[in-house]
């Protein structure tokens, strides 16, 4: 696994690059602003998880699994 941002791109424009061409397990998303959470094993389930921040608790992330399809349509 790796967390990373890449200078110069939105972390939303290279996570849609990596749904549409890379094989992985799970991707975790954080924000456009943050680094992208990426693992890879042999089952490449291909899961989505984005990290929603709680609006009751600043510190708290909600996990919300996205089908691929919505993950790709997402817009900043």
């Amino acid at each position: 696994a790796a967390d990373f941002k890449v200078k110069g791109f939105s972390s939303l424009s290279v996570a849609q690059w990596i749904v549409k061409r890379c094989e992985f397990d799970r991707l975790y998303f954080y924000g456009d602003d943050r680094p992208i959470h990426v693992s890879f094993s042999p089952a490449k389930t291909r899961e989505i998880v984005l990290m929603i921040q709680s609006q009751n608790e600043k510190n708290r992330l909600i996990p919300r699994r996205k089908s691929i399809e919505t993950f790709l349509t997402f817009k900043k």
